[in-house]
């Protein structure tokens, strides 16, 4: 008890001087440590650098879905009509669509998310599943960062938690962590690549536009992307909410330049914007639509905001779907981390000669109802905090509508193995086992012409969670941040 008490205490103060911070959730101009876990989450090696290599993938998946709007409003329709949010921001994206885009560069900031499915008994051998595709407001880059820097420093400063992480990897302990501890350069990827764009857009002396939600907790997380977009392109930065905007930002000349206080923006960087409760009023949305109309390069645009919909995700498993987009070698390797997803807008009786994948979402609603531990049910969210689980999902399917079930997606549960883990909340450690995520990001710029200039892996992140945790949320209070630790099979 005396080493573990120890070992915190470190890790503690080695994220307060190394920004590993979060505002209080008590007084918000205060700060306090990051939640994270002592000890990175154990994965296969092959697994990280399977994930990795997918991850280019999912960036060009994403941009050829918003070449291909009428598909995407097509796949969204029907959970539009029970979903006021969704409704709304593809009414915003024909908007803008019809008046015509006044700029044709992109840039996207994703994190695939995936849990390592390992069932009981071993019948198959443990492989990640993806659990969802963030296209709006990835964080946690910058603190997933530090986490991994955290984990490193423990590791050659601590023996006990040394031999751990060797033994862990199955690895010999004269080798070094590199390797184990694989290198997360995230911030600095995420950072290169709104830098990019910044270069597309051409005008040297615009900022860079970060739209964040007021009284945000995870300030830091921005303010470290922040601070290594000036260190290492010089590239100044203006954080603002859209409320503050709905007053500031003005659109100037034919191309619509978007400007603030005189300063024009190149980028615009959101933060805030994926949850109904960041529009208030009428004037947020207003200010959603004005940025959007701009000439700014929008990470993401609405488009690539829409393209993250879980009703997406749920149409991609389709079969053939997936080859409108990709050749057939890329739809094989997306597929290998699909875990089994089925629509709710079909009857829960379809007729004999109705389509199969009708068949199969009411097949799979019936097993739902009787065995909901197997499933989990997701609405059109992010942020964490929104799915049905167990009990409370088989009494929503029993007692929604046909039209309130098409907001909804019914994916498998995924079932990682538990791992003793330590999670640390306000210098306080829980011991138990725990259940990890883990997360890829990947950056992607295209020029105006449509050339492809950057699609590459961005880094890492891990959230921990106790097990019977069934919400993943770092923000939200479900979760730590932790880091991947690779092992040999």
């Amino acid at each position: 008890a005396a080493a573990l008490e120890a070992v915190c205490a470190d890790a503690e103060a080695w994220a307060s001087c190394n920004g590993l911070l979060m505002r209080s959730a008590d007084d918000a101009s205060a700060f306090e440590h990051a939640p994270f876990a002592l000890l990175p989450a154990r994965f296969p090696a092959e697994q990280l650098a399977h994930a990795a290599e997918l991850a280019p993938t999912f960036g060009l998946l994403v941009d050829k879905i918003v070449d291909d709007l009428p598909w995407l409003m097509a796949t969204l329709r029907e959970a539009a009509d029970s979903d006021p949010f969704t409704k709304r921001l593809m009414k915003l994206c024909e908007r803008v669509q019809r008046e015509g885009e006044s700029q044709k560069a992109r840039l996207a900031g994703l994190r695939s998310d995936y849990m390592l499915h390992e069932p009981d008994g071993g019948a198959e051998p443990p492989r990640l599943l993806q659990v969802e595709l963030n296209t709006i407001a990835a964080s946690f880059a910058s603190l997933s960062n530090r986490v991994s820097a955290l984990h490193a420093y423990l590791a050659a400063r601590w023996p006990a938690v040394r031999r751990q992480l060797w033994d862990d990897a199955g690895r010999p302990s004269r080798l070094k962590l590199d390797g184990v501890l694989p290198s997360n350069p995230s911030v600095e990827k995420i950072a290169e690549a709104i830098a990019r764009a910044h270069g597309v857009y051409g005008s040297r002396d615009a900022a860079v536009l970060f739209v964040v939600q007021p009284s945000e907790r995870n300030a830091l997380d921005q303010e470290l992307l922040r601070q290594q977009l000036w260190a290492a392109h010089g590239l100044r930065v203006i954080s603002r909410t859209l409320g503050q905007l709905a007053v500031e930002a003005k659109l100037a000349g034919n191309e619509r330049r978007l400007t603030l206080g005189g300063a024009e923006v190149s980028v615009v960087y959101f933060r805030a914007g994926y949850t109904p409760d960041d529009y208030p009023s009428a004037k947020e949305w207003s200010t959603r639509l004005l940025l959007e109309r701009s000439h700014a390069i929008k990470c993401p645009s609405v488009a690539q905001h829409l393209a993250g919909c879980k009703k997406v995700q749920q149409q991609l498993a389709v079969p053939g779907e997936l080859e409108r987009f990709l050749p057939p070698a890329d739809c094989e390797k997306l597929r290998s981390v699909f875990a089994g997803q089925w629509s709710l807008a079909g009857p829960a009786e379809p007729a004999d000669d109705a389509p199969a994948e009708e068949h199969a979402a009411a097949l799979h609603m019936r097993r739902a109802i009787e065995a909901p531990d197997g499933y989990v049910m997701k609405p059109q969210r992010e942020g964490g905090g929104h799915n049905f689980f167990g009990q409370e999902l088989a009494d929503a399917l029993k007692s929604l509508s046909r039209e309130q079930r098409a907001a909804f997606t019914l994916m498998q549960r995924i079932f990682p193995r538990a791992q003793e883990s330590v999670l640390v909340r306000r210098g306080r450690p829980t011991a138990g086992p725990a259940l990890s995520e883990l997360g890829l990001y990947s950056t992607f710029v295209r020029a105006p012409s449509g050339r492809v200039l950057l699609n590459s892996p961005a880094g890492h992140l891990v959230r921990t969670k106790l097990h019977g945790v069934n919400e993943g949320g770092v923000a939200a209070g479900f979760a730590v941040l932790s880091s991947p630790l690779a092992a040999k099979r």
